[in-house]
């Protein structure tokens, strides 16, 4: 119900979006003439063009071949096509109704004439470096407006997340205007003659539609503090820095702060890189750390982490200029980082672990916008509006769903904190602790498994039990010499519950046993939970030596696990007595194995 209800929120709130990008762009069609002209279809191109070209040397020589009409196809401008050169003439239309002059002609407007507005809209105009217009003057020759990325803003720019430049009286009078761009960065530029007014209502519906997404991650962003200082868990914490980086990340990707701040040249685009890098590694972080990786799954936890390392590197690119390599690394990882999420999210799910549900459908929504995104910036996906948009749409679509992780995750927190506080109380009043291991004792296995045989014989539910024995466990204590066996025990119980799940028991039995209680899995999984611990206790390498007075002996300390499945005519008694008979079956078999007793049935 949670996740249907945001999605529902979210659809209402993407409507808007889709009708001003897509429905509100056919209205526009429909009243270009008195709104907006796409330049693509009125403008020549010369593209590739000599990076030492000036406008007067175009200028001279309009009967040459170098233009050709852009016909509405894309605009696109980076490392293989680097400069480019636009050239059109402002439309009879418009000339005839003295829009560029204030002078009233026929019936063509009512009231005033608008105020017409060059827009250059690049797919991201933090990495657009430079623009350039040139209007004809007055005098002869040209009046030039730079702009860009790498420049300070001509004086009078408006601020606005494109680059926007209001056409003098001069450029109606029917000669050619040129603009130039030029980026080392691909970028897709869009080129519109637009009114002062429909740029205004289109500025307005855009920082509403986007100031709701940094709204909801601003909000996200505190809860997750607040929930990391109130709980004291690093999850909340590597979320809240996660969710800061990603907004910051789409602030300065989408020209917020050059809309509201004024341009910073180079310092723009050095954040984007920064912020970026810093959300690919907080990101890694998060993950390693919310699916506790570091306990069950050990290789796939460093690699996460190296991958996120490399976040870092994308972030320093970007402080020293290299922003080649910053594009480049940032886009391979945002492939290469969401899917990793996935797939281990899918993992860790598949075993069973907490909170994984909402967190493997999150990372989903992510993969496919970062996938997207990065594929549009490889060229490979097409530039429009929602290749544009979509890293902004997985990462909202995904941090409401890591909203719902998380608040999962406290739920169950609160749960598994009463469920420990009410256990804690039993083990005081009926001394159900065992003092070497720290574990539930004799006692306490007998009364769980007992209340667990029954509901699982109710339910229909599985049902495994592991008992685990130390082998030549008597003779340990003339070989160990400075260790204790009460060492080994307590290592083992470590072991043990670091080997299963959150919801298993592991209990001691006194003496050289310990038991393992597996709700909810059968023999397969439950042998494989014994050799996983079998296998990770021989790795820890206990050894006696000859300090123990045998000089030139050794001893190695092993186990041997039985494991058995609740079956359908067994009790509590035949259930245990099974697992005895599975572990004197692996002794005789010669011991440091794990044996599966089946039952009679």
């Amino acid at each position: 119900m949670k996740c249907t209800a945001i999605l529902i929120i979210f659809a209402a709130l993407l409507a808007p979006s889709s009708f001003a990008q897509n429905g509100g762009r056919q209205k526009a069609t429909a009243q270009e003439s008195l709104s907006l002209i796409p330049l693509q279809t009125i403008a020549e191109l010369y593209a590739n063009a000599d990076p030492a070209l000036t406008v007067e040397k175009l200028a001279g020589h309009e009967g040459d071949p170098l233009f050709s009409p852009v016909g509405g196809k894309m605009i696109a401008v980076g490392a293989k096509n680097p400069v480019i050169w636009l050239r059109f003439t402002i439309p009879e239309a418009l000339r005839s109704a003295g829009a560029g002059t204030g002078e009233k002609s026929g019936a063509a407007w009512s009231g005033l004439p608008p105020q017409w507005l060059l827009v250059v809209r690049p797919s991201f105009s933090i990495i657009l470096d430079q623009v350039e217009l040139y209007v004809p003057s007055v005098e002869g020759g040209f009046e030039s407006f730079a702009t860009g990325a790498l420049r300070k803003a001509f004086p009078g720019e408006a601020f606005s997340r494109y680059f926007v430049f209001q056409l003098s009286p001069t450029a109606f009078g029917g000669e050619y205007c040129y603009l130039r761009l030029s980026s080392t960065t691909e970028v897709k530029v869009d080129v519109f003659l637009e009114t002062s007014l429909a740029r205004d209502s289109q500025e307005k519906i855009d920082f509403f539609l986007y100031g709701v997404l940094f709204g909801f991650l601003a909000a996200m962003f505190l809860y997750s503090l607040a929930l990391f200082f109130s709980l004291k868990d690093k999850s909340y914490l590597f979320y809240s820095l996660y969710t800061l980086s990603a907004g910051l990340w789409l602030f300065f990707l989408h020209g917020f702060s050059k809309a509201l701040f004024g341009q910073s040249p180079g310092t723009d685009q050095a954040m984007l890189w920064v912020w970026v890098g810093l959300m690919l590694a907080w990101g890694s972080v998060f993950v390693a750390h919310f699916l506790r990786l570091k306990d069950g799954l050990a290789a796939l936890n460093r690699l996460v982490l190296a991958l996120g390392a490399l976040g870092i590197v994308v972030s320093v690119a970007g402080l020293l200029g290299w922003y080649d390599i910053a594009f480049s690394l940032s886009h391979y990882l945002g492939i290469i980082l969401p899917i990793l999420g996935i797939a281990t999210a899918l993992i860790r799910l598949i075993q069973g672990f907490p909170s994984s549900l909402y967190f493997f459908v999150a990372w989903i929504f992510l993969g496919i916008g970062g996938l997207a995104f990065a594929l549009m910036g490889l060229k490979v996906l097409p530039v429009n509006f929602w290749t544009i948009n979509c890293g902004a749409i997985g990462v909202l679509l995904q941090s409401m769903l890591l909203l719902v992780a998380l608040s999962d995750r406290f739920r169950r927190l609160e749960g598994e904190t009463e469920r420990l506080e009410k256990i804690q109380a039993n083990y005081e009043a009926l001394n159900l602790t065992d003092e070497n291991t720290g574990l539930p004792n004799k006692r306490f296995l007998m009364a769980e498994l007992g209340t667990l045989v029954e509901k699982a014989k109710q339910r229909k539910t599985m049902l495994s039990l592991l008992l685990i024995d130390v082998d030549n466990f008597g003779c340990l204590s003339d070989f160990l010499g400075s260790a204790k066996p009460e060492d080994v025990l307590a290592g083992l119980a470590s072991i043990a519950k670091a080997s299963t799940r959150e919801g298993d028991r592991v209990c001691s039995l006194g003496g050289d046993r310990l038991a393992v209680i597996l709700p909810g899995i059968g023999a397969q999984a439950a042998l494989k939970a014994a050799e996983r611990i079998r296998v990770r206790f021989a790795q820890e390498g206990y050894r006696g030596d000859d300090s123990g007075g045998h000089t030139g002996e050794s001893l190695m300390v092993s186990l041997s696990i039985g494991v058995v499945e609740l079956g359908k005519d067994d009790d509590l008694d035949s259930l245990l007595d099974r697992s005895d008979r599975a572990v004197h079956e692996a002794k005789v078999q010669g011991k440091n194995r794990s044996v599966y007793l089946r039952s009679v049935e």
